[in-house]
């Protein structure tokens, strides 16, 4: 079962203690412009709509660290791809890396600076 959720979400699902295994992933813009963009068009170009959300992006970007795994979508297939590996090998090691965690770490400053 995939959901698409925010991070309380996450939380109220994560808190449940269900048996089954849980893998989170967060998935970063590759800019805040492309995010913009992205949300209008999601929203049918409605800047009220893409600017609330950019400003409650700022507050919850953070909430990644609380995740499995934490991918940036510059391009579709290579986050795709990132994202079924991540699931296939269980590689949640991987953002535990120390320079891993620095990368991302970086990459929400400079979305969020």
């Amino acid at each position: 079962v995939i959901f698409d959720i925010d991070w309380q979400g996450t939380n109220q699902i994560k808190d449940q203690n269900l048996n089954y295994k849980i893998l989170t992933i967060f998935i970063l813009p590759p800019s805040i412009e492309e995010l913009y963009k992205r949300l209008l068009n999601r929203d049918k170009n409605d800047e009220e709509i893409a600017n609330e959300r950019m400003k409650q992006f700022n507050e919850d970007v953070h909430y990644w660290k609380n995740y499995d795994f934490v991918v940036v979508n510059d391009d579709l297939n290579s986050c795709y791809n990132k994202i079924i590996n991540f699931i296939e090998n269980n590689d949640s090691e991987r953002l535990k890396n120390s320079e891993y965690q620095k990368l991302i770490a970086q990459h929400v400053r400079n979305l969020t600076s």
